[in-house]
């Protein structure tokens, strides 16, 4: 059987390659490899949301949860389906102007360089986090289906190669028209598999305790995952270069709107796969939740279920891949540098791309809860969404307020994990208390002025 997979696998691979070679000519600007010339209709805008949200997070990390904390587990995705709506809603405002590129432009729009560059590099760094979270979940998959073959750190590398090679070739064009693919291969195969398991073992209607719905999490920690996933969705850079490449911003409202719809089932999906396997294989670690299914399918649902579960590593880790770059050069190489000279910007933009799938390669060994730590270092975007927020409602507020609040989220990431108190209160509350105070004080400064 595994011969087979390794053949699936490596025809799924020369497909994406192929399609990578095949765009590459429509990303001959720097305009066009980071936001695809501004051109993309609302089916490739859906795919690439939907794709952003259905990754190693939110496919094995969700089978992962489930498996750990039952139904609850979907308290993490439930924040980010909320925020697309809310995107959608305020997309007007996110994209001020057809020049938006990334988050920088967002708050420098509201705040001085300064403040915008601290808000960008939060972005990076998360953004970076995840693609990393993609690659770990890639040599998870690899190494528990190909056992003997491939080992843990081999399915690392040739996940991050195989998406990273075709996001360098293409750009965001790429991304696009790969994730028409992913999606249609992961509805597919996350559907065909998971109905089967589900209706050939009838566990579920014995593991009510796993649809309880707070589960073992308690409602404060399944609020709060929530809530910060939620923060962590309405400003990420990987909706805003969707939103930029779209040819009009209703294009980019639908296609936000449809890429959630999508999303939504197979998530469901994912996290009932995770009960389905603690019932059948209680003992084993959590993280192979989802590929330890592929023993129990017929051979012909095997090799779909197989990329079903590959494919949204990818899917997810190209538009925040391309979001980092197109953050990073935008934002930091080309102002910095002053390169005005196209063609220097596109070949930066290449290597910039391939730099950053090679650090989130080396930071995948560094992983070790895909749920849990991403609500850790998502609270640096919620620190970027609460001073935005401000700044839309009350006008006018200085940006020193704004930028303390940045400087004062990252001492305060640094000591409760220093101090290890992240696991006795997550970092979100003293931070929304932090960030609060500070901009009330503006707004009350702003006011007596």
């Amino acid at each position: 059987m595994q011969g087979i997979y390794l053949i699936f696998i490596f025809a799924y691979i020369c497909i994406l390659w192929v399609t990578g070679l095949y765009v590459t000519r429509r990303s001959s600007s720097s305009e066009a490899y980071l936001v695809a010339s501004r051109g993309l209709s609302v089916p490739f805008i859906s795919v690439l949301i939907a794709g952003t949200w259905i990754g190693g997070v939110s496919i094995v990390g969700m089978a992962q949860g489930a498996y750990i904390h039952g139904i609850s587990a979907l308290w993490f995705q439930l924040g980010i389906w909320v925020a697309m709506i809310v995107t959608a809603f305020l997309l007007d405002k996110i994209m001020k102007d057809r020049k938006t590129y990334s988050i920088l432009d967002v708050v420098g729009s509201l705040y001085d360089r300064k403040t915008a560059r601290l808000a960008g590099i939060f972005q990076l760094i998360f953004s970076i986090w995840v693609v990393t979270m993609q690659i770990v979940g890639g040599g998870a998959i690899l190494s528990v289906i190909l056992k003997g073959k491939i080992t843990f750190t081999m399915g690392m590398l040739i996940t991050a190669v195989v998406f990273t090679l075709y996001n360098v070739l293409g750009g965001f064009v790429a991304t696009a028209y790969t994730n028409l693919i992913h999606i249609c291969a992961i509805v597919f195969g996350i559907f065909l598999g998971g109905i089967y398991v589900i209706f050939n073992f009838h566990v579920l209607l014995s593991t009510v305790d796993h649809f309880r719905p707070f589960g073992d999490l308690g409602a404060i920690q399944a609020l709060s995952w929530a809530y910060i996933n939620f923060t962590l969705g309405v400003l990420a850079q990987p909706v805003i270069n969707t939103a930029s490449s779209a040819k009009t911003l209703r294009d980019g409202k639908k296609g936000i709107i449809l890429g959630n719809l999508i999303a939504i089932p197979v998530v469901v999906m994912a996290a009932l796969c995770g009960i389905v396997a603690k019932k059948l294989f209680p003992h084993i670690p959590s993280i192979s939740a989802l590929p330890v299914l592929l023993n129990i399918v017929p051979p012909y649902i095997a090799v779909f279920f197989l990329i079903s579960m590959w494919a949204p590593l990818m899917s997810s880790g190209s538009p925040f891949l391309m979001g980092a770059t197109t953050l990073t050069v935008k934002g930091y190489i080309a102002p910095i540098l002053n390169i005005n000279n196209d063609r220097r910007l596109l070949m930066l933009s290449r290597i910039t791309t391939l730099m950053i799938g090679a650090i989130s390669f080396g930071l995948g060994f560094f992983v070790k809860e895909i749920l849990r730590e991403v609500t850790w270092i998502a609270v640096l975007l919620s620190a970027i969404v609460y001073i935005v927020f401000a700044g839309w409602l009350f006008k006018g507020i200085k940006s020193t307020y704004a930028f303390i609040s940045l400087t004062g989220t990252l001492l305060i990431l640094i000591f409760v994990f220093i101090s290890g108190y992240q696991r006795v209160i997550h970092p979100i509350w003293p931070v929304t208390l932090f960030i609060f105070i500070v901009m009330l004080f503006g707004i009350s400064q702003r006011m007596k002025g």
